[in-house]
């Protein structure tokens, strides 16, 4: 019978293990999806600034 507790005891740290990284991933899926927001408008800001006339002029010394 330590057998199957020693099993229900495992299956019972995994449970709670798969818990916790679900709520990592979670967490890290929130940061993912703002880094895609902001590099979305990054991308944007160079599209527009590429339409409208390309590179800034370097001043000459």
């Amino acid at each position: 019978m330590s057998g199957f507790k020693d099993m229900l005891l495992d299956v019972l740290k995994l449970t709670d293990e798969v818990k916790r990284m679900n709520k990592d991933i979670e967490r890290v899926e929130s940061v993912m999806l703002d880094v895609d927001k902001r590099v979305v408008r990054l991308e944007t800001i160079v599209e527009i600034a590429k339409s409208q006339g390309g590179q800034p002029q370097l001043p000459k010394e």
